[in-house]
């Protein structure tokens, strides 16, 4: 909450807001921000009670300011108060110069929770891929722009793009795909300061077309994993190796990721990418000199946000790591 007499600004800086422990992350604008914390504008509104890792920039600084939060207050689909928790005495002071550069004004209470809003269900699944895009749109004064930016993820509706440009919710663009050919229209549904300095994150819809990119997307929320019983028992290791794979477009794909949990006949890893169940990847182990065959088993968020735990089964072996395992665990067994 607002310490009471703390001055108060109205700011119309970007936020982005991470989940803690999950993968959700919202994306919005700030409407009301003071040294104790922001209300921000975003469809994407978390449960009260969450907590959060926070990030926005303030002009004219390029680094942003990051700290943890937690969600005091949630308008579903419309509005957070998000309160700062521990923010460093030099982001304090970079927020504080800030806000004298601004007029103050009230912090306005948020659209209350409702006990009957459903949660926000994404329509599809989303998939982390690289992929260089053309974006073409003209500005306020009708004169045609182009640019050659990125995609960080992709959805069957549309996508992720990191741009140096800021673009107005709305804004109409065509985007093609020099790769492929692939043109569409869409539109700008939001856009925030992203983790890199002068670059903006663009979330984009297609229009007229369903899925866009022709792949195979996983569904809106990831199924947790089926508890069978286990072959071998598990041995907790932490072990860096790459996960190498084909994407949908058939170009030979690398990501460095590390190893949380090792067994008999697989792996839980924990990566960047998130890859659909039943994925073949082959998986290479620098320190042990050695790869194997290998297909995805499950996929769920993981702890650290913006990371996905994988669960991968090899294919063509019965014991890579050459270790002992133990036996599967008591609690498998019938009482």
């Amino acid at each position: 909450m607002l310490a009471r007499g703390q001055k108060n600004v109205r700011s119309p800086i970007l936020v982005q807001v991470e989940e803690q422990g999950e993968r959700q992350n919202c994306l919005g604008r700030a409407r009301n921000i003071s040294l104790s914390g922001v209300l921000m504008e975003t469809p994407d509104t978390l449960a009260e009670g969450a907590g959060v890792i926070i990030r926005f920039f303030v002009p004219p600084d390029r680094s942003p300011i990051e700290t943890a939060g937690r969600v005091v207050k949630s308008g579903p689909g419309n509005s957070m108060v998000i309160a700062f928790l521990g923010l460093p005495e030099s982001q304090k002071e970079k927020l504080l110069a800030y806000l004298k550069t601004v007029d103050s004004t009230g912090f306005p209470e948020p659209v209350p929770a409702t006990d009957d809003a459903e949660p926000r269900q994404r329509r599809s699944g989303r998939l982390v891929r690289r992929v260089s895009v053309l974006l073409n749109w003209q500005d306020p004064e009708g004169r045609p722009r182009q640019q050659a930016a990125e995609t960080l993820r992709l959805s069957r509706y549309g996508a992720v793009v990191l741009s140096f440009s800021e673009l107005p919710p709305g804004q109409l663009i065509r985007i093609s795909v020099p790769d492929t050919g692939r043109e569409g229209s869409a539109r700008v549904v939001w856009s925030a300061a992203a983790e890199l300095p002068g670059r903006v994150e663009l979330g984009l819809e297609f229009l007229g077309v369903e899925n866009f990119w022709e792949m195979a997307f996983p569904s809106g929320q990831p199924d947790a994993p089926k508890s069978t019983s286990r072959r071998s028992g598990r041995l907790p290791c932490r072990m860096d190796v790459s996960v190498c794979w084909s994407d949908e477009l058939g170009r030979a794909r690398e990501e460095a990721g590390q190893t949380r949990l090792l067994s008999r006949h697989g792996a839980l890893l924990t990566s960047l990418v998130t890859l659909e169940v039943g994925q073949s990847l082959r998986l290479h182990v620098p320190d042990l000199g050695r790869e194997v065959e290998s297909r995805v088993v499950w996929a769920r968020p993981g702890e650290i946000p913006g990371r996905t735990d994988l669960g991968v089964e090899f294919i063509g072996t019965d014991n890579f790591w050459n270790i002992n395992f133990p036996p599967p665990e008591p609690a498998q067994r019938p009482a």
